[in-house]
């Protein structure tokens, strides 16, 4: 039985995927913070959105991650 290492690609695209995603926490949260007088709607929407933005990219990353990772040891998915 062997244990299979994590390559580098990997580490270094979670390590990216992960400073992504506080960087833009931080950045929705200096956004959200500008906002504090606007009307209660438009901060629900604004949060809403941006609650569900970051997705997208980070499967985009995620999936890029697993075509490397299934093109190096052979399989096709």
């Amino acid at each position: 039985m062997s244990v299979e290492r994590p390559r580098l690609t990997n580490l270094l695209g979670m390590a990216g995927l992960i400073t992504g995603l506080m960087l833009y926490a931080f950045l929705a949260a200096a956004i959200g913070d500008r906002m504090v007088d606007w009307p209660l709607a438009v901060q629900m929407v604004y949060y809403a959105a941006a609650g569900v933005v970051w997705i997208w990219p980070a499967k985009k990353v995620l999936d890029l991650l697993s075509k490397k990772a299934n093109s190096r040891d052979g399989n096709k998915t």
